[in-house]
C-alpha cells in the first residue's frame, strides 16, 4: 500500500529484521534484514544480513548477504522495470 502510494518501483524497509524480498505487479519490496542479528519478534533468532544495491536506469542488482553457520553467504538477485 505504501508503495503505491508513494508511487516507486522499490521500496526498501526494515522493522521486522528479517529479510523478504517481494516481488508484485512490477514492483520490488525489499526487507534488508538486521546487519547485527538483533531481536525479531517474530523470531526466536534472526539471522544477520543486509543488501547491497547497484541500480542503472531501469535495472538493479541486489546483493543480498547472510551469517549462515559461521560464513557469509551471498546471493545476487536482478529486477528490471518493464516499460
Amino acid at each position: 500500500m505504501v508503495q503505491r502510494q508513494m508511487d516507486v518501483d522499490v521500496l526498501i524497509s526494515g522493522h521486522t529484521h528479517e529479510f523478504r524480498t517481494y516481488a508484485y505487479e512490477d514492483k520490488l519490496l525489499v526487507n534488508p534484514g538486521s546487519a547485527t542479528g538483533a531481536y525479531s519478534s517474530k523470531e526466536a533468532s534472526t539471522t544477520p544480513s543486509f543488501c547491497l544495491f547497484d541500480v542503472d536506469s531501469t535495472k538493479a542488482t541486489i546483493y543480498t548477504y547472510k551469517l549462515k553457520d559461521g560464513e557469509v553467504k551471498k546471493e545476487k538477485m536482478f529486477f528490471e522495470k518493464r516499460a
